[in-house]
């Protein structure tokens, strides 16, 4: 006789489950989490740590050795800390480099492996699993956009060179945080839209790329070549992005031939383009099937 032939069902049926219930604001922060570890790759392979730690490493590199010198060698070295703080955040080229490699990484993985199904079993809804991913992404480009100019309005006031009195410095710190916030939203959103159409993360990094440069270099042709007008350049979503957080802090424009369009035209460039860009990621999320 063997041992299976002892074997008894003792209970039958489902049983109602009795942990802690911590509701749908936990899958989203859960999801959220998960997500940033593989964005920069922890807990994987050294090969998915790679691109999107050096980014990062490269971009605080530089501000450190930047800060490194003021501090060792004096005063005459700290002329770039007297420029405006958005003029220190990292350049559009950089930023939109790492959200092509991070946005990707994000959704395009769960199309392929098949946990965008599994998510759908949770208490996740379409809504609330992109809302997660937006966090995730998001909060990851925040690191490339306010984390470099923290530093240098931080180096700034310690030289005696930021904002005067402590009301200026709070409402600079509260523009500059704004609007890097915005920018990173944008990021987000462009390049999720972007990278929502493939489950191959290296052709969505293209694509979102390709976007970009589907845009700016057509815009600057037909600025330079024709007389349709300056407002042309907005047709460029992450220079009108860049150029929308210098106006909110009050910034110089850094963007060339954007100082000579209004905020107006720059808002609604902006708002454009990011209406835009959710409205595809949303559109093709609902068209898509949870199996």
């Amino acid at each position: 006789m063997s041992a299976t032939d002892n074997a008894r069902i003792l209970d039958r049926g489902y049983r109602q489950f009795d942990g802690q219930r911590l509701g749908i604001g936990s899958a989203i922060r859960s999801t959220a989490w998960q997500t940033t570890r593989s964005i920069f790759g922890l807990g994987r392979k050294a090969r998915h740590k790679f691109f999107p730690m050096a980014i990062l490493g490269i971009t605080y590199l530089i501000v450190v050795i930047q800060l490194a010198a003021v501090f060792l060698f004096g005063q005459e070295t700290a002329e770039f800390l007297t420029t405006n703080s958005w003029q220190q955040v990292a350049p559009g080229i950089v930023m939109i480099l790492f959200a092509a490699l991070v946005a990707p990484d994000a959704i395009v993985r769960d199309q392929k492996n098949g946990m965008f199904s599994l998510y759908m079993s949770t208490p996740l809804t379409k809504s609330t699993y992109l809302a997660a991913k937006s966090f995730s992404v998001a909060g990851s480009i925040l690191l490339i956009t306010f984390g470099p100019a923290l530093l240098y309005l931080l180096g700034k006031t310690i030289k005696g060179l930021g904002p005067d009195g402590v009301g200026q410095w709070f409402e600079t710190f509260a523009r500059l945080s704004v609007a890097c916030i915005v920018l990173s939203l944008f990021l987000c959103a462009f390049g999720l839209a972007f990278s929502c159409f493939t489950n191959r993360r290296a052709i969505a990094s293209i694509v979102v790329l390709l976007a970009y440069l589907g845009t700016s270099v057509p815009s600057a042709i037909l600025y330079d070549e024709t007389n349709i007008g300056k407002n042309i350049l907005l047709i460029n979503p992450i220079e009108t992005a860049y150029e929308f957080g210098a106006r909110i802090c009050n910034s110089p424009s850094i963007v060339d031939n954007y100082g000579e369009i209004t905020t107006t035209f720059i808002a609604l460039g902006f708002f454009g383009w990011f209406l835009a860009s959710s409205l595809i990621l949303l559109f093709t999320y609902q068209k898509r099937e949870a199996i």
